[in-house]
């Protein structure tokens, strides 16, 4: 198959150029034309496609209570936003049943859907700090030791590949990272109101990255850095961002976008289980009432941010259109990057020779106009 594009994004620059594929590898980049093309796209945008390494949920159900048909509806349902990939997040809630979720996506990776793939098992919760809980529910807060550590894996059936700690839990003790780091586990910090120094025994421990920077965390103070100032000091660390414009204010996330630059952000959905609902009340897993609101985001009704119910491709035009961001930068942050964090770089994320064939065509405004998942057709747009 040869698809071909005026506008292929292809070493971070927007070239005329045509992809061949065989099987589900890319085997040839060539210039526009060069060959007799199966599909040209004229002058739509061809991307690697995109990767959401935090989302929870959609269609009122989350990764915490996932069925089989579930789980296979909602990786159906993401390759309409130009999703290829995600890594699926649990949260704070009763064990055995949240384990039974993890058992049922990680059985859903065993065999080939026809949507988007699932790369592995993200642990957000329940591993935080009272007092920056936020929506987490804090009845399931836990202090994680090795013994837990097996015990999710198992759940996972080996697929846990990222996990987030507040680091202060540990009391200066981070043996847990260190075993996760040597499981080949990729540790991120969040719900946490550590210190700078803190994040800094837990960055020696090997922890590489921040959830949803900014929310959930100490903030930058001039006489305590906190968990922010870690942020945005440490260049060798990645920063999930929810780039809708409200869970963190458009100029706050350009600071951040200045400081780390287009190969450290990760824009991500953080996407609650109201994801694809009209607005309204309504009750989530736990019994509370949740409201889906006018700005795409999903609230518990004393205010509190609980997620996002937005796409990811709404995402992207936002952080460009609205927010003012480069557009590589935050191409880079829903393909490559992701993967650079999760290690799935050697063969995701790129538009290159011999990387799976993700590919995602969009429209000026970032509509998706086709989605391939390894080289399949998985979404047309009608």
């Amino acid at each position: 198959m040869i698809i071909q594009s005026m506008r292929v994004y292809y070493e971070e620059n927007y070239r005329p150029l045509q992809i061949e594929v065989e099987g589900s590898k890319i085997i040839r980049i060539l210039p526009y034309g060069t060959k007799k093309a199966d599909k040209d796209y004229g002058d739509y945008k061809i991307t690697p496609g995109f990767i959401d390494i935090h989302c929870h949920g959609y269609g009122g159900q989350t990764v915490n209570t996932a069925t089989p048909e579930w789980i296979d509806k909602w990786c159906r349902y993401l390759v309409s936003e130009g999703v290829t990939a995600i890594v699926p997040a649990s949260s704070s809630h009763e064990q055995s049943e949240m384990f039974r979720g993890l058992s049922v996506v990680a059985d859903y990776m065993e065999k080939e859907g026809e949507g988007a793939q699932v790369l592995g098992l993200y642990s957000e919760g329940p591993f935080m700090c009272e007092k920056y809980h936020g929506a987490q529910d804090l009845r399931y807060l836990t202090v994680p030791d090795i013994d837990t550590l097996d015990a999710y894996q198992k759940a996972c059936k080996g697929h846990l590949i990222y996990v987030m700690v507040a680091p202060e839990m540990f009391e200066g003790d981070m043996s847990f990272i260190e075993e996760c780091v040597k499981r080949g586990i990729v540790v991120t910090l969040g719900h946490t109101g550590a210190t700078f120094e803190d994040v800094t025994k837990a960055r020696a421990a090997g922890a590489t990255a921040f959830t949803h920077t900014f929310n959930g965390m100490r903030g930058l103070h001039h006489r305590e850095p906190g968990v922010v100032g870690a942020a945005m000091y440490y260049d060798d660390m990645f920063c999930e961002l929810i780039g809708d414009g409200v869970h963190v204010n458009s100029v706050v996330a350009n600071v951040l976008v200045r400081i780390k630059g287009k190969d450290r952000l990760i824009t991500v959905t953080d996407s609650e289980g109201l994801k694809g609902y009209p607005l309204g009340e309504y009750e989530d897993e736990e019994g509370n009432k949740v409201y889906v609101c006018e700005d795409g985001t999903v609230r518990l009704s004393d205010g509190t941010l609980t997620g996002s119910a937005l796409k990811l491709n709404k995402l992207v035009y936002h952080q460009i259109a609205e927010a003012g961001i480069d557009e590589v930068t935050i191409i880079n942050s829903v393909t490559v990057n992701p993967c650079r964090l999760l290690h799935f770089d050697t063969h995701k994320g790129r538009i290159a020779v011999g990387y799976d064939a993700d590919l995602a065509v969009f429209t000026d405004t970032f509509d998706a106009v086709e989605t391939y998942v390894m080289g399949v057709s998985r979404y047309q747009a009608k």
